[in-house]
């Protein structure tokens, strides 16, 4: 069964860097780009989500 596998981000759709969970509080996820901001210029950044694994899916759907 594949759902016990990991889950991990996609390459972002703009310009291929890593997508990285990045969370606030207890339940506040996102994943954005790894060159988001001050780390470069890209402005890849999905929906919040109350888990790491929906955010997860939220940036995944959004990087096909």
């Amino acid at each position: 069964m594949t759902d016990n596998l990991p889950l991990n981000p996609k390459p972002c759709k703009k310009c291929g860097s890593p997508g990285e969970v990045m969370k606030a509080g207890s339940n506040r996820f996102w994943v954005e780009c790894a060159k988001f901001g001050r780390n470069g210029n890209c402005n890849v950044i999905s929906a919040q989500a109350s888990t790491r694994k929906a955010a997860i899916q939220n940036w995944n759907a959004n990087c096909t």
